[in-house]
């Protein structure tokens, strides 16, 4: 195992005048690195067969890059995005538990489900999502090549469920209607998972030329999109990253998305917040899910979100993956500082934010968080500024999973709340009753 001396976290103050004992705060450990790799290697079904996709260049280990990660049972499940040629699997798993400092991914659900060009398999997946009851959540862009000459669209948007408490690993896929989803220029970003009310998906589509959050409703498979342009857009000053010593342009729209806890509105209803940035801004954006959840807002097109946005405030560079806890705790990182940082959503965004680590030599694009059973988040190191540039070098380590014992659980196992109903006020009622007894005797005395 490789230790880091990176910064630790600052736990937050006690409230004042608490009248019920607090809990401990759980013991935090400082992030280090438990995988790392040079090139992505997969688990072959023999060394003929890897022999046989390198010389068809089928698979050219710079080319694969680990984008986003999520945990489930005994195992992590990373993401390996076809932006180039050469990706042989575009989902797969390795051990939640450490045998080896670079172990080889197994693709999932298996080979032939991860074969370029069948629609019926996987083709694109940026990111993933596991729910509380155990359904992957799968966003396939069906495109390839987003970073060469002539992207391919010919598979559908879609999302891909898998049931895993079965662990049959069969896949439900529900393409995205044109109306809705553009399959020439949408990108399928990430991915949060509210499981009230029959299960809604809000998802990120940084298309360069239709941002917005694809709202997803299981119940009956139904789809749309909001958009708020001053919200959901890159900004130019903050299109330019630089990191060590590379300097890359992207302007990509809304990229990162969190769900927060629930919460009780003044009239009793439940709801929670959906927090958003584009890649290329400095602004953190906050959203209710019930306004998401108004599919008249999507028929009415770009402007119709503006009244219900919240500017947050800035932070100190931008942010590709966030992920929030069970108690609305923000994990999030700040790419052009090197750093992992955390904001409590119970405190103002603008005093609230904290550096749990920084380090320039092996916190190099933090991309996506996930957490495991045991109070553990995982993060992905993936140097993207060096991948979009074509300057992957494999005599280097490209790709590193941090992992910090914070005592956090995925924001997907939070509280649920019911709904109250709001009683009469009945603090008035002796005095409304007193005053109708005074007016009854004035009667008869009258």
């Amino acid at each position: 195992m490789i230790a880091l001396v990176l910064l630790a976290a600052v736990a937050a103050a006690a409230a004042q005048n608490d009248p019920l004992p607090r809990q401990p705060a759980p013991r935090r450990e400082q992030f280090r690195v438990i995988y790392e790799w040079n090139a992505i290697d997969f688990d072959w079904e023999s060394s003929q067969d890897r022999l046989a996709y390198l010389n068809a260049s089928k698979y050219i280990p710079q080319n694969v890059l680990v984008s986003g990660i999520n945990y489930y049972g005994e195992n992590l499940f990373l993401t390996m995005p076809r932006m180039l040629d050469g990706v042989p699997a575009t989902l797969a798993t390795i051990p939640v538990t450490p045998v080896d400092t670079a172990p080889k991914l197994r693709p999932f659900p298996s080979w032939e489900q991860n074969e370029k060009g069948n629609c019926e398999a996987l083709q694109f997946v940026q990111n993933i999502e596991i729910d509380k009851n155990g359904i992957m959540w799968i966003l396939d862009n069906g495109r390839v090549g987003t970073l060469t000459q002539s992207p391919d669209p010919k598979c559908s948007p879609s999302l891909v469920l898998i049931d895993l408490k079965s662990g049959k690993n069969e896949m439900e896929r529900i393409p995205f209607s044109e109306d809705v989803v553009n399959p020439k220029t949408t990108y399928l970003n990430d991915i949060v998972v509210d499981n009230r009310d029959g299960d809604y998906a809000y998802i990120t589509d940084n298309s360069a030329v239709d941002p917005g959050i694809i709202v997803f409703r299981r119940s009956d498979k139904t789809s749309w999109k909001v958009r708020d342009t001053p919200s959901m857009s890159s900004v130019g000053e903050a299109s330019t990253f630089r990191l060590n010593g590379t300097t890359v342009n992207l302007p990509v729209n809304i990229d990162g998305i969190a769900l927060g806890p629930q919460f009780r509105t003044e009239d009793g209803r439940v709801d929670r917040k959906v927090y958003y940035c584009p890649l290329s801004s400095f602004h953190l954006y906050a959203i209710n899910a019930s306004v998401l959840r108004n599919e008249s807002l999507g028929q009415i097109g770009d402007g119709a979100l503006r009244p219900y946005v919240q500017d947050l405030g800035t932070k100190a560079s931008q942010t590709d993956g966030m992920k929030m806890d069970s108690a609305g705790l923000l994990f999030y990182g700040l790419i052009g500082n090197s750093t992992i940082a955390e904001w409590n959503s119970a405190v103002d965004f603008r005093e609230g934010q904290r550096t749990i680590a920084r380090d320039i030599n092996y916190i190099q694009w933090v991309d996506r968080f996930t957490f495991d059973n045991k109070g553990n988040v995982y993060v992905v190191i993936n140097r993207l500024y060096n991948f979009v540039k074509n300057l992957v070098s494999l005599n280097e380590v490209n790709y590193r999973i941090l992992k910090s014992h914070t005592g956090s659980k995925s924001y997907v196992f939070g509280e649920d709340l019911e709904e109250v109903k709001k009683q009469p006020n009945t603090a008035t009622l002796p005095a409304v009753t007193s005053s109708l007894l005074l007016l009854t005797i004035a009667h008869l005395l009258a």
